[in-house]
């Protein structure tokens, strides 16, 4: 239909309308206008109707189009699939100043339009509410939402206020809450994730058949501060947090002053014991020498969590802490306890990283997982890997692993499980009495086994460190930068752009990392398919042989001699077992046996489903200096997107992406720099000159075309 026709139809519905119109203003007995201007009022009347109808469709027929790369504005198909299935009223509740300043007030607005898409994805039990925290400010303070401190600027001075910006999510009799949303970076996936946690909570106290007790261990001679009517102020948080958890809770409170073996029992548990002398408090009271200690224990079918209570000033004195947040730190221990997350198993045995090390091992790890999944640890050298888990984790072994050990990991496999392996081929060793300024620490090569089964399955793992141009620089004070070249920056060109792992990724870093090659011919004969997730950059080279890790006096080769290489490789399919014409041997304890005493159990030959084996040749991107406390950092989101991946959960990645800081703008050389600030200062007034003159010359042209034209006339 062209535009005439168009206009022809326009025409008759304003005319019939118009004709509509007369007929109406003559039944109620007024005379009509003139023609035209009773045809003016008909155009702008039903205009009015027309912009009516278009509001009162828009009311019911939402639609929206999100046009940024990882849909940022949009809600991720997990978090429909969430609020779509509730089975149960879920409510959040919102507690936002309204008049916050930037960027704080980006926030609201962004918090706003993702309860808008919760709300149109979820079904009837779904509800969110804003709360107007100036006339209820008790209400926040109710559901354990407290103001943060905020800096705005106003009249040219700088001024901190209090704030409300949380939210709590009730569902069923459980809450659960975010109390500081400051960026909305991370948010949606922070909201998804609690409500799943939330009803994986729900059926795990309804399962619940034993009470969790709650003990507070506290010794009444304990001169400390805060120590007075403790008792009472722990019950009455249990209390509230007892309310919240189905009534599932049943308190106990245990003086070691009127029982000693109290003591003892809480020494068990990992709970500090303080001593003292004969000494005089500051308002005269004598106070013997004594003993005593203070915390709380939470227990449930044979397993603990500890929560202390107990605090130190910078000047070394003891007291007992801020109780207001006892009440999470329960429901975070209680959490732990009844495994509301699926199950991750964390190898142990030979070295690995300790997940509750927080200094040189994987706590920040532990900690980043926690959200979603319940990290068991498992010691394979006595144990078996657990019927319920579907994924273990190898991270960063230092010693030797047995045939039989071997063998439980090959059948975990070959039974369809999923591991993800993160193995160093060399660990740095400081010789004892020595600085590292007296003699820098050896890089000692390590040997597991692993390497055996693994290139046995495809995968090779060399003995080399991988060196890249493409680093991260440190700055030191006094000494300018450091190039750190065993920790090469990975950017977009080197992660996998069609893998839910790093396709939403732009950098990330690795640390003393081993190169990786798959045997591809042998993987597809196995029906297996390989990707290649991490490389280096094209300027990398290979260390071999005396690795030192110290990084000055590293020379970078020349430029023929760099190519890029593989850090972390994902295999999928189907694999054949490593015992296939072999069997391990052990002896009744399920230690290598001298004897040859063979284990009586049949050896599943290859796995009965398509696998998934992550590999990558470094176990540092678990450590606390990459891994940030908040998870926010791209190597911590990496590490996330590894776990959930095995796990099946193909979908989080893209959620977890959303947000600015795991997409930095893409660096530019410093000649294409050059060129686009000299065209800003000088090409876009030459530009504007340039158009300057050829509308001059445009003008001069149509002047002379004129005056011949009426020279012809003439």
């Amino acid at each position: 239909m062209n535009m005439g026709n168009i206009k022809k139809y326009s025409n008759k519905i304003v005319d019939r309308f118009d004709a509509a119109l007369r007929r109406i203003m003559q039944k109620i007995g007024k005379a009509p206008d003139k023609p035209q201007k009773q045809k003016s009022y008909s155009h702008f009347i039903l205009y009015g109707i027309i912009i009516i109808l278009i509001n009162l469709v828009g009311l019911t027929l939402y639609v929206r189009l999100d046009l940024t790369k990882n849909s940022v504005y949009s809600l991720s198909p997990i978090s429909k699939a969430v609020v779509s299935t509730l089975e149960e009223p879920l409510t959040v509740k919102i507690f936002f100043n309204k008049d916050l300043p930037a960027p704080y007030n980006t926030v609201y607005r962004y918090l706003q339009d993702l309860m808008v898409e919760y709300d149109n994805a979820g079904n009837r039990y779904f509800h969110y509410e804003f709360i107007d925290v100036e006339k209820q400010k008790d209400a926040a303070g109710d559901f354990g939402i407290y103001p943060v401190q905020i800096r705005e600027i106003r009249n040219d001075q700088v001024k901190f206020r209090n704030a409300y910006m949380g939210l709590a999510i009730i569902h069923a009799d459980i809450i659960e809450k975010i109390d500081s949303i400051t960026e909305p970076e991370g948010l949606e996936y922070r909201i998804t994730t609690l409500i799943k946690k939330m009803n994986g909570k729900i059926d795990a106290l309804l399962k619940i058949k034993d009470p969790i007790t709650v003990t507070l261990y506290a010794s009444s001679n304990l001169p400390i501060p805060g120590m007075q009517n403790l008792n009472e102020q722990v019950y009455a948080q249990v209390q509230k947090c007892n309310i919240r958890n189905y009534n599932k809770i049943q308190y106990r409170f245990v003086d070691p002053v009127n029982n000693p073996q109290a003591l003892t029992i809480a020494q068990m548990y990992g709970l500090p014991t303080l001593k003292w002398p004969q000494f005089t408090t500051m308002e005269g009271r004598a106070i013997p020498p004594g003993q005593g200690m203070v915390g709380i224990v939470v227990e449930h079918n044979n397993k603990f969590e500890t929560v202390q209570i107990l605090t130190r000033s910078i000047f070394g004195q003891y007291a007992i802490g801020d109780l207001s947040r006892l009440e999470d730190m329960l429901n975070a221990a209680i959490d732990n306890l009844i495994s509301v997350n699926p199950k991750v198993c964390y190898i142990t045995g030979h070295g690995e990283k300790d997940i509750n090390d927080e200094q040189n091992g994987a706590a920040q790890f532990r900690k980043m997982l926690s959200d979603m999944y319940d990290l068991v640890t498992v010691d394979i050298t006595k144990d078996e890997i657990p019927d319920d888990v579907i994924t273990i984790i190898i991270n960063g072994p230092r010693s030797m692993y047995s045939e039989y050990e071997l063998f439980k990991i090959d059948q975990f496999l070959m039974r369809g499980g999923n591991a993800i392996l993160l193995l160093d081929s060399y660990v740095e060793q400081q010789a004892e009495g020595m600085q590292m300024f007296q003699r820098p620490p050896q890089a000692l090569p390590v040997i597991t086994g692993l390497e055996g089964m693994l290139a046995h399955y495809g995968i090779k793992i060399r003995k080399d460190i991988v060196m890249d141009k493409q680093c991260f620089i440190a700055q030191q004070r006094g000494l300018g930068e450091l190039t750190i070249y065993f920790a090469p920056m990975i950017d977009d060109e080197g992660l996998s752009d069609d893998c839910e792992i790093t396709k939403y990724l732009k950098k990330i870093v690795f640390l003393k990392a081993s190169s990786l090659e798959a045997d591809e011919d042998l993987l597809k004969a196995n029906k297996a398919s390989v990707k290649y997730i991490v490389k280096s950059s094209p300027y990398s080279w290979l260390q071999q042989g005396a690795i030192n890790f110290m990084p000055w006096g590293v020379n970078p080769p020349a430029d023929n001699n760099l190519a890029s290489y593989n850090l972390a490789i994902l295999v999928q399919g189907n694999l054949k077992s490593y015992f296939t014409d072999k069997m391990p041997t052990i002896d009744a304890k399920g230690k290598n046996a001298k004897s040859q005493d063979y284990i009586q159990q049949e050896v599943i030959k290859e796995t009965v489903k398509p696998v998934k084996l992550f590999v990558a040749g470094t176990s540092e991107i678990t450590g606390r200096n990459i891994i940030d406390d908040e998870g926010k950092s791209p190597n911590a989101v990496f590490m996330h997107n590894v776990v959930d991946y095995m796990q099946g959960n193909y979908d989080i990645p893209q959620m977890r992406s959303k947000g600015l800081s795991f997409n930095p703008i893409k660096e530019t050389s410093d000649t294409a720099k050059s060129i686009i600030k000299g065209f800003n200062i000088a090409g876009l007034p030459i530009l504007v000159l340039i158009a300057g003159a050829v509308y001059m010359w445009r003008r001069k042209l149509r002047r002379k075309h004129i005056e011949s034209q009426y020279t012809m006339m003439r």
